[in-house]
């Protein structure tokens, strides 16, 4: 049993009892031994403390008299101290009133020496005055630059001191004379030591301007020489260009400005402790340089045949030039200033719209001089060759700034490439026209070769978008993120084609970027699949013209009496139904391995090529239905046939039904009634043609002479 748990603050006495017969595992007498050993042992120590309790109060009791005089000594203690402290203060204030007058005559006569110690060292620096300056003109005569430093120094502080004296207007005026004197003479040896890289020199000098206040003006000295170094280096780049006619003057001139900065920035380190100034000789050559970048340029493209490929070379000059520039000062502030950028990219602003022109000039004379053949996909590939190169150059000599302007003349260039797919389609058309009825296999094939360029030239144009959408995302994050080592759009045409682009491009309601071009595009498949089916359609329109002459019909089987399977289709509607049945191995292109590009030509002209049914299905249906309508346009204008007549009609027209239904079509609705009124009793005719068009019924009983229908 530990004692010290009953000291516990938190003793719990239920607790402590548990905690004891946890540890007890044994039977229950042995518990009820230990229960009796505890309460002894718990009696034996609360006599313990009792006894102790008892013994300590009675100590406490015998020590009370002393403690009592204790306090009462120390109560006397204190009210002496007070006294003492009152008394220590009542004669500090007696000193105070005695010594302050003391204490105000000594301040004043400590200010007045102060005073006479300043009159005095201005005095002497007024004498001295006139002997420093006497002593600075002689050393200036004799181009002592460093003794005179040290003089002009200690008449800086001769200055310093006499500030408060007359005559220091005119005493300022003529430190700045002697500075300028100092910085004249300095001018010469300064330059010297900056063209020969002289580092000790150079240093000295540095001492020697900073003394002046004119650590700026010695900056400028250095740049001015490494301009004038640099101009000079321009020229004989330029000359040599000039020579070998060469388009890479700037690019070597560039290589020649990071090998300088380089080596210049630990120079300017050494002696200016500041690297930058080289930094800052690159800004202000590159914007004062005689002749400028665009004089230089403009000389190229004057002497060059390939004016693109000069501006590329031009403009990949300057990006390659900053890149290797921020690579080099990666980390450092002046990267941030905006006349950097604008001293690499800025000029060359000048030649976005000249570039701009250029493009239009070059892709407009490639396209004019293109010949187009019915049977030629190279001429696709070469104008969509032209535009993916169109897009690279805007991206490698504007990087994009100009991709707005650039789908505008894009635009325009489809749409005079289109035009020359509406001339072959017209000479198609003049061509079918002067063969009139006959059929021309070859121009049909033509045709279709055509409306599968069409689909081509509409799928690149696609993936042209595709591309185009992808270089405006990329412009537009770089410029909202206001990346300024790069191209910039700078004016409004260039800003607003692009943000119209833009705009286009993140409505995301798959609105083309091309819509001119569309525009073009559909109406020019309608006109050649029009083209196509009048090709196909001519012969069957010329024997069906046959129908609406009395005689073909009154003629034959002049007897009436004849059963119906005694009649057999005339020669002109066989003829037709020989010449449908041929059409499927016409139409093989259509039939067999089936293009993207004419499925989406075939698209473009009818809406009715958007099912899954085969193309040439839909063309063959097509085909019917206009046979199927020109054919009732020619029975409309027949008036009385013979019973005979009427019979035969009808069996030409279930044999083009028979032909139909060989190629999986069906005669047209007009065309089935037809067949009916005309196989229909005379007496049963008015029964039979309940629910048919009232027009068709009024016509076939005209045919038919029914004069009254019961």
């Amino acid at each position: 049993m530990d004692v010290s748990d009953f000291s516990n603050v938190e003793f719990s006495a239920t607790d402590w009892v548990n905690k004891i017969f946890t540890d007890k595992s044994a039977d229950q007498q042995s518990k009820e031994a230990t229960v009796t050993s505890l309460v002894s042992k718990l009696q034996l120590y609360v006599q313990q403390v009792n006894e102790k309790i008892e013994d300590t109060s009675q100590e406490i009791l015998y020590s009370l008299p002393s403690i009592m005089k204790d306090v009462q000594n120390l109560q006397g203690q204190a009210v002496t101290l007070k006294s003492s402290i009152s008394e220590v203060e009542r004669e500090i204030a007696a000193v105070q009133e005695e010594t302050s007058s003391g204490i105000d005559r000594l301040e004043y006569l400590d200010n007045l020496k102060t005073q006479l110690q300043i009159a005095k060292q201005g005095l002497q620096e007024s004498d001295s005055w006139g002997a420093l300056t006497t002593e600075l003109e002689d050393l200036l005569e004799r181009n002592d630059i460093t003794t005179a430093c040290d003089k002009l120094m200690a008449l800086q502080q001769s200055l310093i001191a006499q500030k408060s004296l007359p005559g220091q207007v005119e005493r300022t005026q003529q430190v700045e004379d002697f500075k300028n004197r100092l910085e004249a003479l300095a001018s010469i040896p300064v330059v010297q030591s900056f063209t020969s890289g002289n580092l000790d020199d150079a240093k000295k000098y540095v001492k020697i301007f900073d003394s002046m206040d004119r650590s700026k003006q010695l900056k400028h000295y250095y740049r001015s020489v490494q301009k004038s170094n640099l101009q000079r280096q321009w020229a004989e780049i330029l000359e040599l260009a000039e020579n070998s006619n060469s388009d890479r003057f700037l690019r070597d001139f560039y290589d020649l400005l990071l090998e300088n900065c380089q080596k210049q920035a630990k120079w300017c380190n050494s002696v200016f402790s500041d690297p930058d100034q080289a930094v800052y000789t690159i800004s202000e050559l590159l914007v004062s340089l005689q002749p400028s970048r665009e004089t230089a340029i403009q000389a190229a493209l004057k002497r060059s045949n390939e004016k693109l490929q000069v501006l590329r070379e031009v403009s990949a000059a300057n990006v390659h030039f900053s890149q290797m520039l921020q690579s080099q000062l990666e980390g450092k502030s002046i990267l941030q200033e905006p006349s950097l950028s604008k001293a690499i990219f800025g000029y060359f602003s000048s030649f976005m719209g000249q570039y701009l022109d250029l493009e239009q000039n070059t892709l407009a004379q490639n396209v004019a001089n293109l010949s187009l053949t019915h049977n030629s996909s190279s001429a696709n590939a070469k104008v969509i060759f032209w535009m993916d190169e169109a897009i690279k150059r805007c991206e490698e000599i504007t990087q994009n700034c100009a991709i707005g302007t650039l789908v505008t003349i894009l635009n325009d260039i489809f749409k005079a490439y289109l035009e020359k797919y509406r001339k072959a389609q017209k000479q198609i058309e003049i061509s079918r026209s002067n063969q009139l009825e006959q059929q021309d296999w070859s121009s049909l094939q033509i045709c279709i070769s055509l409306m599968k360029l069409v689909g081509e030239l509409k799928l690149h144009l696609e993936d042209i978008e595709n591309k185009i959408e992808s270089a405006v995302l990329a412009l537009d994050e770089d410029l909202t993120a206001n990346r300024t080592f790069r191209y910039q759009i700078t004016t409004k045409r260039e800003e607003k084609d692009f943000r119209r682009l833009l705009q286009v491009i993140k409505e995301n309601n798959k609105r083309s970027l091309f819509p001119s071009v569309l525009e073009n595009l559909q109406p020019l498949c309608g006109e050649i699949h029009d083209t196509l089916l009048a090709i196909i359609f001519a012969p069957i329109e010329g024997h069906l013209k046959q129908v609406s002459t009395q005689d073909l019909f009154n003629q034959s089987n002049a007897t009436s009496d004849l059963p119906d399977y005694s009649f057999i289709p005339l020669e002109y509607i066989t003829l037709i139904g020989q010449y449908i049945l041929t059409l499927p191995q016409h139409l093989e292109p259509l039939l067999i391995s089936q293009s993207d590009a004419l499925k989406t030509s075939l698209e473009l002209s009818d809406t009715k090529y958007g099912k899954d049914a085969n193309s040439a299905d839909i063309l063959l249906s097509l085909i019917a239905d206009e046979c199927c309508a020109l054919y009732q346009e020619q029975i409309s204008a027949l008036t009385i046939l013979s019973k005979s007549g009427v019979k035969q009609l009808a069996t030409d027209i279930e044999y083009l039904g028979s032909v139909f239904e060989e190629l999986g079509l069906s005669l047209g609705t007009n065309l089935q009634q037809t067949v009916t009124l005309l196989r229909a009793p005379s007496d049963k005719y008015l029964q039979i043609s309940a629910g048919m068009d009232i027009r068709l019924v009024t016509k076939i009983k005209q045919i038919r002479e029914i004069a009254t229908i019961e």
